[in-house]
This record gives C-alpha cells, sequence and structure tokens, in this order.
C-alpha cells in the first residue's frame, strides 16, 4: 500500500524546486508563504505615489499658462482675488435670491433655501449636467453658508459682480474638464444664470433670462466667459489680467444694460408684430 502511494506527484511538488544557481533573480523577489503546504512566488511592487496637482497647463500651441480653475479643495486654503470674487459673488445671489422668495410671500425657511439654490444652482446644474461631475459644493460646502430678486443700485452692482465672477469661473470649469470653447462660454452662462433660473421656477415667476421683462443678462454673461476664451489665446501666461479685464468687462455691459434698458425683440401677441423695447412691456399693458 505504501509503495503504491510513492508513484503519485503532489501537485505542489514543482513549486518547492529549488531555484537553478545559474537563474538571475529580481532585486525585488520574495517568497511569501500563504499556506503551509506550499510556496508562492511573486515580485513586489512598488507603492504608487499620488501625482502633486498641476498648476500649469500647455495650450494648443505649446505655451505654458496657468491652471484654469479655482483649487480643488477647501477654499480656505487657497485664497486669491478670484476666490474672493466667487464669495463676493454668492454672497450677493444668496440675499438677491432670499429678497425675491420673501416679495413672493416665503417664510424664513423658503427664502433660505431660494437663496442658497440661487447662489449655487447655477454651478450644480454645470457639474451635473455638462460636466458629469460631483457639485462643487459637496467640497467647499463653505458655499452653503455665505450668505443668505431684489432691486436697488448697491445689489444691482453686487449682483453685476458676481455674474462676472462666475461667468469666468465657469468657463475655467470647462475649460480644465477639456470642454470646446463654446461648450466652455455655455459653462460659464449657466454658472452664472442657471440659480435664478432656478430660483424663479421654483416661486412659479416668469425666468428672468428666457423674458424681456428684464434687460440683457444671460448674453452678458456669455459674452464675459466669451471674452476670457479669448484672451486665453492671446495672452495665455497673464491669467490675472485675463480673469480682471473678463470680470471689469462683464460689469461694465450689466451696468449699461441696466440704464439703458437693452432687451431683445420679443413677439407681441395683441399686436402680431416684433417689438424692440427698452423697458418691461408689462409695464406699457398696465398704462394702456
Amino acid at each position: 500500500m505504501i509503495r503504491s502511494l510513492l508513484p503519485i506527484r503532489l501537485p505542489f511538488s514543482g513549486l518547492c524546486r529549488p531555484v537553478p544557481p545559474t537563474q538571475t533573480l529580481p532585486p525585488n523577489f520574495r517568497i511569501s508563504l500563504k499556506h503551509p503546504r506550499a510556496a508562492f512566488l511573486s515580485t513586489s511592487t512598488p507603492t504608487p505615489t499620488s501625482p502633486s496637482p498641476q498648476t500649469t497647463t500647455t495650450t494648443s500651441n505649446g505655451i505654458t499658462s496657468p491652471r484654469e480653475g479655482l483649487p480643488a479643495g477647501p477654499a480656505s486654503q487657497h485664497p486669491s482675488l478670484l476666490r474672493s470674487l466667487d464669495w463676493f459673488g454668492t454672497a450677493a445671489f444668496a440675499v438677491s435670491g432670499a429678497i425675491t422668495a420673501s416679495t413672493c410671500g416665503t417664510d424664513v425657511f423658503g427664502a433660505v433655501v431660494v437663496g442658497t439654490i440661487t447662489a449655487v444652482g447655477g454651478g450644480t446644474l454645470r457639474d451635473a449636467l455638462v460636466l458629469n461631475k460631483t457639485p462643487f459644493w459637496v467640497e467647499e460646502w463653505e458655499y452653503l453658508i455665505d450668505g443668505e430678486g431684489g432691486e436697488g443700485v448697491v445689489l444691482a452692482w453686487a449682483d453685476a459682480i458676481g455674474l462676472g465672477a462666475f461667468a469666468v469661473i465657469g468657463a475655467m470649469n470647462g475649460l480644465r474638464a477639456g470642454c470646446p470653447l463654446l461648450v466652455s462660454a455655455i459653462c460659464g452662462m449657466m454658472t452664472a444664470t442657471f440659480g435664478g433660473l432656478t430660483r424663479d421656477a421654483l416661486l412659479n415667476r416668469p425666468v428672468r433670462i428666457l423674458h424681456p421683462y428684464s434687460d440683457l443678462y444671460a448674453p452678458i454673461a456669455f459674452t464675459g466667459a466669451a471674452a476670457y476664451l479669448a484672451m486665453r489665446s492671446a495672452a495665455p501666461q497673464l491669467q490675472g489680467v485675463r480673469i480682471a479685464v473678463a470680470v471689469v468687462f462683464t460689469v461694465l455691459l450689466r451696468q449699461q444694460a441696466w440704464i439703458n434698458g437693452w432687451r431683445f425683440p420679443h413677439w407681441d401677441l395683441p399686436s402680431e408684430n416684433v417689438i424692440w423695447s427698452t423697458e418691461d412691456p408689462r409695464k406699457k399693458k398696465r398704462d394702456d
């Protein structure tokens, strides 16, 4: 009986053969005993190191330019002029949304909710619908507590500054995601205006950017984002200058729009004519 078992070749016997002395072993060679009856040969792999965040990007013509967009992570760790403008615009949009909600009859909780949506709704829709990523305020939660459509000169100027800052930041996010220039400009417009669009939809009001009841708003945000993108091709290394010029340009366009009543033409149903008006058409109807 014992002799009949001797020819049996154990399945693990091949793994336990001594290595021939002529075979060269790799420097990271090791033997790990994972089972008391077998030895498994394996080679260790170095632990991958996380790459350091990029601070520069290379344009299509080979010119190095600063990284587009705000640094990732909590905003308090990366103070900058653009970050300050972003905070200021967030607060202005939140106040505007809260005041508008209050005038529509909401309670305190409703005003806070609508104000927050007005402030971060544009960036949220941009990230979810276009860039397919987690909304920015999940990591940068301070945007949810930054501040709490009204009218007034001070609020109008604050809103214009926020519009310019959000348009530039949205365009930067589009560039960083590898979007074409047109899509990046649309990302800038969405970031600056879709929070207000969501606000008006929640309050059952005519959407500001879709009706001639208010002066030009979304086209100016698109123009500001497009201006930043155009200057990036002309001056890729002067990011600070591009940001400042684009924001100031957007603010000046908004100031001219609310002073001169810039509006797109619209179809007037009673007269069945295309009308180009410089004032709210509802006001004319009330006067008539």
